[in-house]
C-alpha cells in the first residue's frame, strides 16, 4: 500500500472533509449532538468546503490531489452501488437489510416513520458516506490495489462493529448480520479498486501527448458517474416500496443523556409520572416511545422493569418520581399520587376513593381513547397541569 506524497496538509485537510459524513452519524450515537443538528452544523458546510479546496488544487496546479479527489469521487459512486446491489436479494426476501437507510432520513427530519421526502435524504445521506470513504481511500493510497481496497472495506465493517449502530438501528448482531455485513463490504471494497483503476486508466487515455486533459474523455466520465446514483434510487424506491409500512418506529433524532425511553401505553401511572420529571426534576427531558417488550438500546430506560423509576407490586413510578422529586408532602399531588397507585397497582380501590375515581375518570375522558402515548402525551400533560393547579388552589384555600 503506497501513501501519497503530497504535503501532509493538504492531504490531511481532504481527508478530514470527507470524513464529515460518517462524523456525523458517529456524534449521533454520541449523543453530544443530535442527528440534524450535525448533518446541517458539519456535513452541509464541508461540501462547499471540499469543492473549494478541489479549486484551489488546480488554481495552483496540484494535478495530483485533484485526480486523487476525482477518482474518489467517481470510484465511490460505483463501490456504494456494488454495497448495495449485493443487499437486493436479501431485502427481497423479506428481510429489511436497508432500514437503517430510511432511519437516516427519519432521524434528520425528525419524522418517526418513513416518508417519500425522508427516504430521499436517508438515500442520499447514505451516498455520501460510500463516496466520502471512497475519497479517503483514494487520498491516503496513490495506488490502488484489490487488497488495500478489500482491506479498507472490511476494515470500515470492524469500525461500524465497533459502536451502536446495530443496537440503534434495531439490527440483532446475529451470524447471518454479521456475515452479510462483510460480504458487502467486500463488495464495496472490490468495487472501490475496480472503479478508481477504470477511473486512472482513462483519464491517462483522455490525456493527450502533451499532457492536457480532453474534455470529450471527462465528459464520458461525469455521464458514467450518473449511473451509481440512479440504480441505487431505483433500489431506494424498491426497498420503500417493500417495506417502508412495516419497518419499526425511527430512533429519536437526539439520543443524548436528557432522552428517557419507555413503551407506548398511555397508563395513568406512565403518563403522571412523566409529567412529574419534566415539571419537578429534568424540564429538559425528551421520552422517545417503544412498543412494549422492545430491547431499549439507547437512551435511559423508564417505567420499565429495568428502569430505576418502575411501578413495582406495592409502588407505582409515579410515587417513585415523587420521591425523587421530593414532593411527598405537597398536598395537591397526594390525590394525583393516589389515583395513579390505585389504576395501577389496587383498581379495585377506586371504589372507596371518591375523588381518585373523579380524578381517572377526567384524565380517561381527556385522552379520548387514545391507544398511543406519543400521539396524545401532550392532551395528558396538560391535563396534570391543569389539575395540579386546580388542586393547589383548592387545598390553599
Amino acid at each position: 500500500m503506497a501513501f501519497d506524497r503530497l504535503p501532509r496538509p493538504s492531504i490531511l485537510l481532504a481527508s478530514v472533509l470527507a470524513s464529515t459524513s460518517i462524523v456525523t452519524l458517529l456524534i449521533y450515537f454520541s449523543g453530544w449532538m443530535s442527528m440534524p443538528e450535525a448533518v446541517f452544523g458539519l456535513l452541509l458546510p464541508s461540501l462547499p468546503l471540499l469543492a473549494l479546496l478541489a479549486v484551489w488544487a488546480w488554481a495552483t496546479g496540484r494535478a495530483d490531489l485533484l485526480e486523487r479527489m476525482g477518482a474518489g469521487l467517481w470510484a465511490g459512486s460505483f463501490a456504494t452501488l456494488a454495497y448495495d446491489l449485493v443487499r437486493v436479494p436479501i431485502a427481497h426476501a423479506g428481510v429489511p437489510v436497508f432500514k437503517a437507510i430510511s432511519y437516516f432520513g427519519t432521524v434528520i427530519l425528525a419524522v418517526s416513520r418513513p416518508t417519500p421526502a425522508s427516504e430521499i435524504v436517508g438515500w442520499t445521506y447514505h451516498f455520501s458516506n460510500g463516496v466520502g470513504f471512497a475519497l479517503m481511500y483514494t487520498l491516503l493510497v496513490s495506488r490502488p490495489r484489490w487488497l488495500s481496497a478489500v482491506l479498507w472495506g472490511v476494515g470500515l465493517e470492524v469500525a461500524m462493529l465497533m459502536t451502536p449502530y446495530a443496537e440503534v438501528f434495531g439490527y440483532r448482531r446475529s451470524p447471518g448480520f454479521i456475515a452479510a455485513s462483510l460480504a458487502a463490504h467486500v463488495c464495496y471494497g472490490v468495487g472501490l479498486w475496480l472503479a478508481a483503476r477504470y477511473y486512472y486508466r482513462r483519464r491517462g487515455e483522455a490525456r493527450g501527448a502533451d499532457g492536457r486533459g480532453r474534455t470529450g474523455g471527462m465528459a464520458r466520465l461525469a455521464a458514467a458517474w450518473m449511473a451509481g446514483p440512479l440504480v441505487i434510487a431505483l433500489i431506494a424506491a424498491d426497498f420503500h416500496h417493500q417495506h417502508a409500512r412495516s419497518i419499526p418506529a425511527s430512533p429519536p433524532p437526539d439520543i443524548g443523556p436528557n432522552l428517557f425511553v419507555t413503551w407506548n401505553v398511555p397508563e395513568p401511572d406512565r403518563i403522571g409520572a412523566i409529567w412529574l420529571v419534566r415539571r419537578f426534576l429534568r424540564p429538559d427531558a425528551r421520552f422517545h416511545f417503544v412498543e412494549p417488550m422492545s430491547i431499549v438500546s439507547f437512551g435511559t430506560p423508564f417505567d420499565l422493569p429495568e428502569a430505576q423509576i418502575r411501578r413495582s407490586q406495592n409502588r407505582s413510578a409515579f410515587d417513585l418520581a415523587l420521591d425523587r422529586a421530593g414532593r411527598q408532602d405537597d398536598p395537591a399531588l397526594r390525590p394525583l399520587a393516589r389515583m395513579c397507585y390505585m389504576t395501577e397497582i389496587r383498581p379495585w380501590a377506586l371504589a372507596s376513593d371518591d375523588e381518585a375515581r373523579r380524578l381517572a375518570e377526567g384524565l380517561a375522558a381527556r385522552l379520548d381513547g387514545c391507544t398511543d402515548l406519543e400521539r396524545c402525551l401532550d392532551e395528558g400533560l396538560a391535563w396534570f397541569d391543569e389539575t395540579y393547579a386546580e388542586l393547589r388552589e383548592a387545598y390553599t384555600r
